[in-house]
């Protein structure tokens, strides 16, 4: 029923009464009495079923309505409006307003109720407000408000709260959108996007600068023309596979610029999902890599290149090895049949100057003399050949480590010295220097190949020997330092230039002006000892300054 129709009834009921009433008031008085009695008894039960049909109506109606009191305390709530906020009507009942709000808006609503207060139209609407009602879906609110004043002339406000929650969630989704867009419009790698289907429906300015077209070109799968005909398959088929089980993937293929031109594109497609966890699609993002793929494919090509030169070096290497070693062991074969026949010669002569000791004419003497002057010469240069063939087919087997270790445990102290007598006997012409041994003593015994250990104290004592002056000495020192055995070669009266050290090691290098002697040399002497040093698993070291020269060399004693 209507408040019209109500209206309309009580008027049509009253006129009856009154036309009635009377009536009767002319015949009898009790039955009007009766009649008033009966009248009020129907109105009063008519007007209770209206107020509760108005109550009804009121907690039903499909809105949040409140009635205030000034300060903001819940006089009454309708049930449809407290039950869409997650509460029952006694929970609000006398309740703050304030509650219902998110705490950053209560002071804004609080300046609302004063504003409406004060206000002379009494009448506030559309502020917007975001509420906090834990058990509610409404998150935002459009509230209507205005004064009233009772029958006992109390000044309270009523409230209306529209939800608009999916319309702010639509408005922020759109501004969302809205601030995505122009993000990834100001980005400077090119992205896209897709629908659930896996459709293209977004590409950002980057990326149709790039490609020099429209937008509606590029929809769907037409962005695909500029693809590289080479490249789709592939690209199908892992975008496909991707896309069936909703994962990221990473592809890189060649895509036509705005000038014809193909670049080599990197890209990666991450899945996009909803709250809820539906597909709602693929985003991604393509990176311009061609410079780095031309500097690859110019690597590649490098180290193509670098890798056949290296071949062919290493074959020019294998070949010179392999002439040096036939050059050298055909040398060797008619240097030892040289040396057999110097010692006949030597033979020889020794015995016709047995022969001619008791007389002797000086003419014979003289050519005597010069005999044997072109033997020694001839001897000299054949042992200087020997040991240049000898050291360079040393050095060809260190550098390609084909000459094993033969490993023996040796007493320093006893090995050294008959070293170092040999040495004596041998050079007893040639070594005018003088020789002293300093031994630490108990130097614990040294696992090393004694072969290689003493052709390297015989070519640094040589050395000394060949450019140390007359009555200097030469100091052969051994010691122990922290887990090695070091043995110096020292010897006074000649120094090596600075500038010359770093080169005292290279094949073939002699130290200009240093041979007083002008006994010459090979010039691989010094490098054979670091090679044997190398090999043996040391180091070695030259200091050279104050009139002095030593040469350290520092080996381990024991071997894993």
């Amino acid at each position: 029923m209507s408040l019209e129709r109500s209206f309309n009834w009580y008027e049509t009921r009253r006129k009856q009464n009154l036309v009635s009433a009377k009536s009767a008031s002319l015949e009898l008085v009790p039955e009007t009495t009766s009649n008033l009695e009966n009248y009020t008894a129907e109105t009063l039960r008519r007007t209770q079923a209206e107020l509760n049909w108005y109550r009804t109506l009121y907690d039903q109606i499909p809105g949040i309505f409140f009635s205030l009191d000034t300060t903001g305390k819940i006089l009454s709530v309708n049930q449809f409006g407290a039950n869409c906020l997650g509460y029952a009507p006694c929970d609000l009942t006398e309740k703050s307003i304030f509650i219902l709000f998110a705490s950053f808006e209560r002071e804004r609503l609080f300046n609302l109720i004063a504003g409406l207060l004060k206000s002379s139209s009494g009448e506030v609407e559309n502020w917007e407000f975001h509420l906090n009602c834990p058990d509610s879906k409404i998150v935002w609110v459009k509230v209507k408000a205005r004064t009233l004043i009772d029958a006992e002339q109390n000044l309270t406000i009523s409230m209306v709260c529209e939800d608009i929650t999916a319309y702010k969630l639509s408005q922020t989704s759109k501004q969302s959108e809205q601030s995505f867009r122009q993000l990834a419009d100001s980005a400077p790698v090119m992205l896209w996007m897709t629908d659930e289907k896996g459709l293209h429906n977004f590409f950002n300015c980057s990326w149709l600068k790039l490609t020099g077209r429209k937008i509606e070109q590029e929809l769907g799968w037409e962005w695909l023309d500029n693809l590289h005909n080479e490249d789709k398959n592939l690209y199908l088929e892992t975008y496909y596979q991707a896309l069936k089980v909703k994962e990221k993937f990473q592809i890189q293929y060649r895509l036509k610029n705005a000038e014809g031109n193909y670049r080599w594109i990197s890209e990666t497609g991450v899945p996009r999902f909803a709250a809820n966890g539906n597909f709602d699609g693929y985003i991604g993002c393509c990176i311009d890599i061609t410079e780095c793929k031309k500097a690859e494919i110019a690597v590649k090509e490098s180290k193509k290149a670098a890798k056949a030169q290296l071949e062919e070096v290493e074959s020019l290497n294998h070949l010179k090895d392999e002439f040096l070693s036939t050059v050298s062991h055909e040398l060797r074969t008619p240097l030892t049949n040289m040396k057999m026949a110097i010692q006949m010669l030597e033979i020889k002569l020794e015995n016709d100057r047995q022969a001619l000791k008791t007389y002797e004419p000086i003419n014979n003497s003289t050519k005597k003399s010069k005999i044997s002057r072109y033997f020694q010469i001839l001897n000299n240069e054949c042992e200087r050949e020997i040991s240049l063939i000898n050291n360079f087919l040393d050095l060809q087997r260190l550098d390609t480590s084909t000459k094993p270790l033969v490993l023996e445990k040796i007493e320093v102290n006893h090995w050294l010295k008959r070293v170092v007598e040999l040495f004596n006997a041998r050079n007893r012409n040639c070594c005018k220097q003088k020789l002293i041994l300093a031994i630490e003593p108990n130097l614990p015994a040294m696992v090393c190949d004694p072969f290689s250990l003493e052709r390297i104290l015989v070519e640094l004592l040589t050395n000394a020997c060949k450019f140390s002056p007359l009555d200097e000495q030469i100091i052969v020192e051994v010691k122990m330092k922290s887990d090695n055995i070091q043995l110096q070669v020292i010897n006074t009266g000649v120094e090596i230039p600075c500038a010359e050290l770093p080169r005292i090691f290279d094949k073939f290098y002699r130290i200009p002006s240093n041979d007083p002697w002008k006994q010459g040399g090979t010039g691989l002497g010094l490098a054979l000892v670091q090679k044997l040093t190398n090999h043996l698993g040391g180091v070695i070291q030259v200091e050279s300054g104050c009139n002095r020269t030593c040469f350290s060399v520092e080996l381990p004693v024991e071997r894993e």
